[in-house]
Protein backbone atom coordinates (compact mmCIF):
# COMPACT_ATOMS: atom_id res chain seq x y z
CA UNK A 1 0.00 0.00 0.00
CA UNK A 2 1.40 3.42 -0.96
CA UNK A 3 1.67 6.17 1.65
CA UNK A 4 0.46 9.54 0.40
CA UNK A 5 -0.87 12.76 1.88
CA UNK A 6 -4.48 11.72 1.43
CA UNK A 7 -3.89 8.56 3.45
CA UNK A 8 -2.07 10.50 6.18
CA UNK A 9 -4.98 12.95 6.36
CA UNK A 10 -7.38 10.02 6.75
CA UNK A 11 -5.15 8.71 9.53
CA UNK A 12 -5.42 11.93 11.56
CA UNK A 13 -9.13 12.33 10.90
CA UNK A 14 -9.76 8.77 12.20
CA UNK A 15 -11.08 7.38 8.91
CA UNK A 16 -8.36 4.74 8.28
CA UNK A 17 -8.88 1.02 8.60
CA UNK A 18 -6.88 -0.80 11.26
CA UNK A 19 -4.40 -2.02 8.63
CA UNK A 20 -3.99 1.47 7.17
CA UNK A 21 -3.51 3.01 10.64
CA UNK A 22 -0.75 0.53 11.49
CA UNK A 23 1.00 1.26 8.20
CA UNK A 24 0.85 5.06 8.57
CA UNK A 25 1.91 4.91 12.22
CA UNK A 26 4.97 2.88 11.28
CA UNK A 27 5.72 5.29 8.42
CA UNK A 28 5.60 8.38 10.67
CA UNK A 29 7.84 6.75 13.25
CA UNK A 30 10.71 7.55 10.85
CA UNK A 31 11.91 11.13 11.48
CA UNK A 32 12.83 11.57 7.82
CA UNK A 33 9.25 10.81 6.77
CA UNK A 34 7.87 13.38 9.22
CA UNK A 35 9.98 16.06 7.51
CA UNK A 36 7.75 15.66 4.43
CA UNK A 37 4.86 17.16 6.36
CA UNK A 38 6.67 19.76 8.50
CA UNK A 39 10.08 21.36 8.28
CA UNK A 40 12.48 22.31 11.06
CA UNK A 41 11.34 25.96 11.09
CA UNK A 42 7.73 24.97 11.67
CA UNK A 43 8.80 22.62 14.43
CA UNK A 44 10.78 25.52 15.99
CA UNK A 45 7.75 27.83 16.06
CA UNK A 46 5.02 25.33 16.71
CA UNK A 47 3.23 25.44 20.07
CA UNK A 48 0.59 22.71 20.29
CA UNK A 49 -2.79 23.87 21.46
CA UNK A 50 -3.90 20.46 22.59
CA UNK A 51 -2.41 19.06 25.77
CA UNK A 52 -2.36 15.62 27.34
CA UNK A 53 -5.50 15.12 29.37
CA UNK A 54 -4.82 16.18 32.96
CA UNK A 55 -6.15 12.91 34.39
CA UNK A 56 -3.84 10.86 32.16
CA UNK A 57 -0.92 13.18 32.95
CA UNK A 58 -1.59 12.87 36.69
CA UNK A 59 -1.69 9.08 36.47
CA UNK A 60 1.62 9.01 34.63
CA UNK A 61 3.19 11.34 37.20
CA UNK A 62 1.92 9.37 40.20
CA UNK A 63 3.00 6.10 38.58
CA UNK A 64 6.57 7.35 38.24
CA UNK A 65 6.66 8.72 41.81
CA UNK A 66 5.33 5.43 43.20
CA UNK A 67 8.44 3.65 41.95
CA UNK A 68 11.12 6.29 42.04
CA UNK A 69 12.47 5.24 45.48
CA UNK A 70 12.21 1.50 44.90
CA UNK A 71 15.83 0.40 44.34
CA UNK A 72 14.85 -3.10 43.31
CA UNK A 73 12.98 -1.83 40.27
CA UNK A 74 15.47 0.73 38.99
CA UNK A 75 15.69 -0.72 35.51
CA UNK A 76 11.93 -1.16 35.20
CA UNK A 77 11.36 2.45 36.28
CA UNK A 78 13.77 3.66 33.63
CA UNK A 79 12.01 1.77 30.86
CA UNK A 80 8.54 2.78 32.07
CA UNK A 81 9.56 6.42 32.34
CA UNK A 82 10.95 6.33 28.83
CA UNK A 83 7.74 4.71 27.61
CA UNK A 84 5.65 7.47 29.21
CA UNK A 85 7.92 10.14 27.73
CA UNK A 86 7.69 8.51 24.32
CA UNK A 87 3.89 8.49 24.57
CA UNK A 88 3.82 12.21 25.30
CA UNK A 89 6.24 12.94 22.43
CA UNK A 90 4.05 10.87 20.08
CA UNK A 91 0.95 12.83 21.11
CA UNK A 92 2.78 16.12 20.52
CA UNK A 93 4.03 14.89 17.14
CA UNK A 94 0.54 13.83 16.07
CA UNK A 95 -0.86 17.20 17.05
CA UNK A 96 1.97 18.94 15.22
CA UNK A 97 1.45 17.07 11.94
CA UNK A 98 -2.32 17.54 12.18
CA UNK A 99 -1.74 21.25 12.68
CA UNK A 100 0.42 21.36 9.56
CA UNK A 101 -2.03 19.41 7.41
CA UNK A 102 -5.01 21.47 8.54
CA UNK A 103 -3.28 24.74 7.79
CA UNK A 104 -2.11 23.55 4.37
CA UNK A 105 -5.76 23.38 3.23
CA UNK A 106 -6.40 27.06 3.75
CA UNK A 107 -3.20 29.05 3.84
CA UNK A 108 0.41 29.13 4.87
CA UNK A 109 0.92 28.39 8.56
CA UNK A 110 0.85 31.34 10.93
CA UNK A 111 3.20 30.91 13.85
CA UNK A 112 2.12 31.24 17.46
CA UNK A 113 4.02 33.92 19.30
CA UNK A 114 6.48 32.60 21.86
CA UNK A 115 6.06 33.43 25.53
CA UNK A 116 9.78 33.86 25.90
CA UNK A 117 10.59 37.46 26.74
CA UNK A 118 12.68 39.34 24.23
CA UNK A 119 16.04 40.67 25.45
CA UNK A 120 15.82 44.26 26.64
CA UNK A 121 17.85 46.65 24.52
CA UNK A 122 20.19 48.73 26.69
CA UNK A 123 20.93 52.11 25.14
CA UNK A 124 24.19 53.94 25.84
CA UNK A 125 23.91 57.64 26.69
CA UNK A 126 26.59 60.10 25.55
CA UNK A 127 27.27 63.54 27.05
CA UNK A 128 29.76 65.72 25.17
CA UNK A 129 31.01 69.18 26.10
CA UNK A 130 31.91 70.94 22.86
CA UNK A 131 31.95 74.38 24.48
CA UNK A 132 34.96 76.32 25.78
CA UNK A 133 33.84 76.24 29.43
CA UNK A 134 33.30 73.58 32.09
CA UNK A 135 29.71 72.31 32.39
CA UNK A 136 27.83 70.41 35.09
CA UNK A 137 25.66 67.37 34.35
CA UNK A 138 23.67 65.12 36.67
CA UNK A 139 23.70 61.37 36.03
CA UNK A 140 20.61 59.19 36.68
CA UNK A 141 21.86 58.17 40.16
CA UNK A 142 22.37 61.79 41.26
CA UNK A 143 26.13 61.89 40.67
CA UNK A 144 27.28 65.29 39.42
CA UNK A 145 29.86 65.43 36.63
CA UNK A 146 31.84 68.59 36.00
CA UNK A 147 32.77 67.99 32.36
CA UNK A 148 35.63 70.01 30.93
CA UNK A 149 35.81 71.31 27.34
CA UNK A 150 36.43 68.77 24.54
CA UNK A 151 35.46 65.93 26.90
CA UNK A 152 32.83 63.20 26.81
CA UNK A 153 31.26 60.68 29.17
CA UNK A 154 29.00 57.77 28.25
CA UNK A 155 27.11 55.15 30.23
CA UNK A 156 24.50 52.42 30.04
CA UNK A 157 21.57 52.36 32.52
CA UNK A 158 22.70 51.77 36.12
CA UNK A 159 20.39 48.74 36.48
CA UNK A 160 22.74 45.80 36.96
CA UNK A 161 24.21 46.40 40.41
CA UNK A 162 26.91 48.76 39.18
CA UNK A 163 27.45 52.25 37.80
CA UNK A 164 29.96 52.21 34.94
CA UNK A 165 30.96 55.38 33.10
CA UNK A 166 33.38 55.84 30.19
CA UNK A 167 35.40 59.05 30.01
CA UNK A 168 37.40 60.68 27.25
CA UNK A 169 38.98 63.97 28.31
CA UNK A 170 38.71 65.51 31.77
CA UNK A 171 35.97 65.48 34.39
CA UNK A 172 35.40 65.79 38.10
CA UNK A 173 32.92 63.35 39.65
CA UNK A 174 30.92 64.04 42.81
CA UNK A 175 29.72 60.49 43.29
CA UNK A 176 26.34 59.90 44.89
CA UNK A 177 26.64 57.65 47.94
CA UNK A 178 25.36 54.12 47.28
CA UNK A 179 27.18 51.23 48.94
CA UNK A 180 25.21 48.68 46.90
CA UNK A 181 26.39 49.99 43.51
CA UNK A 182 30.08 50.74 43.01
CA UNK A 183 30.80 53.69 40.71
CA UNK A 184 33.57 53.04 38.17
CA UNK A 185 35.05 55.37 35.57
CA UNK A 186 36.91 53.76 32.66
CA UNK A 187 39.49 55.99 30.97
CA UNK A 188 42.69 55.22 29.04
CA UNK A 189 42.94 51.63 30.33
CA UNK A 190 42.36 52.65 33.95
CA UNK A 191 39.32 51.75 36.05
CA UNK A 192 38.72 54.08 39.00
CA UNK A 193 36.15 52.72 41.46
CA UNK A 194 34.45 54.46 44.39
CA UNK A 195 31.28 54.15 46.46
CA UNK A 196 30.77 57.81 47.28
CA UNK A 197 33.55 60.32 46.88
CA UNK A 198 34.95 63.21 44.82
CA UNK A 199 37.73 62.65 42.30
CA UNK A 200 39.01 64.17 39.09
CA UNK A 201 40.33 62.28 36.05
CA UNK A 202 42.36 63.61 33.14
CA UNK A 203 42.46 61.12 30.25
CA UNK A 204 42.63 62.66 26.79
CA UNK A 205 43.18 60.22 23.92
CA UNK A 206 46.42 61.84 22.75
CA UNK A 207 47.56 63.07 26.15
CA UNK A 208 50.97 61.98 27.43
CA UNK A 209 49.73 61.52 31.00
CA UNK A 210 46.58 60.08 32.53
CA UNK A 211 45.87 61.34 36.05
CA UNK A 212 43.46 60.52 38.86
CA UNK A 213 43.22 63.11 41.65
CA UNK A 214 41.33 62.21 44.83
CA UNK A 215 39.72 65.14 46.59
CA UNK A 216 37.50 63.36 49.13
CA UNK A 217 36.90 59.77 50.24
CA UNK A 218 38.82 56.77 48.89
CA UNK A 219 39.14 55.20 45.45
CA UNK A 220 40.78 52.18 43.86
CA UNK A 221 42.63 52.74 40.58
CA UNK A 222 43.04 49.50 38.64
CA UNK A 223 45.09 49.11 35.43
CA UNK A 224 43.52 47.33 32.46
CA UNK A 225 44.73 45.87 29.17
CA UNK A 226 48.06 47.42 28.08
CA UNK A 227 48.78 49.03 31.46
CA UNK A 228 48.22 45.74 33.25
CA UNK A 229 50.52 43.93 30.82
CA UNK A 230 53.15 46.64 31.32
CA UNK A 231 53.23 45.94 35.07
CA UNK A 232 51.27 48.93 36.37
CA UNK A 233 49.86 47.99 39.78
CA UNK A 234 46.51 48.69 41.44
CA UNK A 235 46.65 51.57 43.90
CA UNK A 236 44.33 52.90 46.61
CA UNK A 237 44.34 56.67 46.76
CA UNK A 238 43.79 58.83 49.82
CA UNK A 239 42.57 62.45 49.68
CA UNK A 240 45.20 64.85 48.42
CA UNK A 241 46.99 62.19 46.32
CA UNK A 242 47.28 62.01 42.54
CA UNK A 243 48.03 58.87 40.54
CA UNK A 244 49.89 59.60 37.28
CA UNK A 245 50.85 57.20 34.49
CA UNK A 246 52.93 58.01 31.41
CA UNK A 247 51.01 56.58 28.44
CA UNK A 248 54.21 56.04 26.42
CA UNK A 249 56.61 54.56 28.97
CA UNK A 250 53.86 53.29 31.36
CA UNK A 251 55.78 54.69 34.33
CA UNK A 252 53.36 55.28 37.21
CA UNK A 253 53.59 57.30 40.42
CA UNK A 254 51.53 58.54 43.38
CA UNK A 255 52.27 62.02 44.70
CA UNK A 256 50.55 64.61 46.88
CA UNK A 257 48.85 67.65 45.40
CA UNK A 258 47.25 70.75 46.86
CA UNK A 259 43.50 70.37 47.20
CA UNK A 260 41.89 73.68 46.37
CA UNK A 261 39.22 74.90 48.73
CA UNK A 262 35.79 74.89 47.06
CA UNK A 263 35.05 78.22 45.44
CA UNK A 264 32.40 80.20 47.31
CA UNK A 265 29.57 81.12 44.99
CA UNK A 266 27.10 82.93 47.24
CA UNK A 267 25.81 83.48 50.76
CA UNK A 268 22.14 82.80 51.31
CA UNK A 269 20.09 85.29 53.31
CA UNK A 270 18.87 85.42 56.01
CA UNK A 271 20.43 82.21 57.25
CA UNK A 272 23.94 83.02 55.98
CA UNK A 273 24.48 79.52 54.65
CA UNK A 274 27.43 79.41 52.25
CA UNK A 275 27.06 77.83 48.81
CA UNK A 276 30.19 76.49 47.11
CA UNK A 277 30.70 74.49 43.93
CA UNK A 278 30.56 71.33 46.01
CA UNK A 279 28.07 71.90 48.82
CA UNK A 280 25.82 74.07 50.96
CA UNK A 281 27.80 74.73 54.14
CA UNK A 282 25.98 75.38 57.43
CA UNK A 283 27.67 76.73 60.58
CA UNK A 284 25.36 76.81 63.63
CA UNK A 285 22.54 77.48 61.20
CA UNK A 286 18.96 77.63 62.59
CA UNK A 287 16.98 74.72 61.15
CA UNK A 288 14.51 77.08 59.53
CA UNK A 289 17.46 78.57 57.59
CA UNK A 290 18.70 75.09 56.67
CA UNK A 291 15.34 74.09 55.22
CA UNK A 292 14.98 77.40 53.38
CA UNK A 293 18.42 76.97 51.84
CA UNK A 294 17.64 73.43 50.72
CA UNK A 295 14.36 74.58 49.19
CA UNK A 296 16.12 77.33 47.24
CA UNK A 297 19.09 75.38 45.90
CA UNK A 298 17.44 71.99 45.33
CA UNK A 299 14.13 73.35 44.04
CA UNK A 300 12.05 71.29 46.46
CA UNK A 301 9.21 72.11 48.86
CA UNK A 302 9.70 71.62 52.62
CA UNK A 303 6.72 72.39 54.85
CA UNK A 304 7.49 73.15 58.51
CA UNK A 305 6.31 75.33 61.39
CA UNK A 306 9.07 77.81 62.41
CA UNK A 307 7.84 77.99 66.03
CA UNK A 308 8.54 74.24 66.40
CA UNK A 309 12.20 74.73 65.41
CA UNK A 310 13.19 77.41 67.94
CA UNK A 311 16.73 76.88 69.35
CA UNK A 312 17.41 74.07 66.88
CA UNK A 313 20.61 74.51 64.87
CA UNK A 314 22.74 72.48 62.48
CA UNK A 315 26.43 72.47 61.58
CA UNK A 316 27.53 70.50 58.55
CA UNK A 317 27.14 70.47 54.80
CA UNK A 318 24.93 69.10 52.08
CA UNK A 319 27.21 67.86 49.28
CA UNK A 320 25.85 68.16 45.76
CA UNK A 321 25.71 64.83 43.98
CA UNK A 322 26.93 62.85 46.96
CA UNK A 323 24.16 63.39 49.52
CA UNK A 324 20.60 62.15 49.15
CA UNK A 325 17.97 64.64 50.29
CA UNK A 326 15.81 61.90 51.87
CA UNK A 327 18.67 60.65 54.02
CA UNK A 328 19.89 64.15 54.81
CA UNK A 329 16.51 65.33 56.11
CA UNK A 330 15.97 62.12 58.11
CA UNK A 331 19.39 62.57 59.72
CA UNK A 332 18.46 66.11 60.80
CA UNK A 333 15.09 64.85 62.00
CA UNK A 334 16.59 62.10 64.15
CA UNK A 335 18.99 64.58 65.77
CA UNK A 336 16.21 66.99 66.67
CA UNK A 337 13.25 64.75 67.51
CA UNK A 338 11.40 65.59 64.27
CA UNK A 339 9.35 63.49 61.88
CA UNK A 340 10.07 63.72 58.15
CA UNK A 341 7.29 62.65 55.80
CA UNK A 342 7.64 62.62 52.02
CA UNK A 343 4.65 64.01 50.12
CA UNK A 344 3.67 64.34 46.47
CA UNK A 345 5.14 67.84 46.34
CA UNK A 346 8.05 67.60 48.76
CA UNK A 347 8.45 67.02 52.52
CA UNK A 348 6.56 67.80 55.72
CA UNK A 349 8.55 68.17 58.94
CA UNK A 350 6.91 68.19 62.36
CA UNK A 351 8.02 68.05 65.96
CA UNK A 352 7.28 64.78 67.74
CA UNK A 353 4.78 65.52 70.50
Amino acid sequence: MQINQKLVEKFFSGQCTAAEARLVSKYLADENNREVYLNSEEWEHFEPVEKVDEKISDRIYVKVLDHIHDKRETRRIRFRYLAYAASIVLIATVGLVAYKLTNNRVAKPSYVASNRSKPVTRVETFITNTSAVKKNYTLPDGTIVELYPKSEVSYFPFDQGKRDVNLTGQALFRVHKDKTKPFTVFANNLATTALGTVFKITAFKKGLYTKVRLIEGKVMVKPLSKLLSAGVETVYLLPGKVFTVNMQTYAASVKPFNVEAPKQLETLDPGKAIVTEAAIVFDNEPLSGVFNALETKLNIKINFTPSELIKMEFTGQYEFGRDDIDGFLKMIGSLNNLTVDKTDVGYTIKKIK
